[in-house]
């Protein structure tokens, strides 16, 4: 049962990062800057840092 729940947890943060990084690459800008990208794709997955250590915490308790 535990496995099952964070295999389901696993899959919604995947497809929130898998969105957000097809949303960051759908814009088509005049002034495109590979930095921007990259720092915007960046701050993406640090938001994702304090998910895992919560389910990493729900999961140990």
């Amino acid at each position: 049962m535990n496995m099952t729940f964070l295999i389901i947890i696993v899959a919604i943060i995947l497809i929130f990062a898998l969105i957000g990084t097809l949303l960051i690459t759908k814009d088509s800008d005049a002034v495109y800057s590979g930095e921007k990208s990259l720092s915007n794709q960046a701050w993406m997955y640090i938001a994702i840092i304090p998910i895992m250590i919560v389910v990493g915490l729900v999961y140990l308790f």
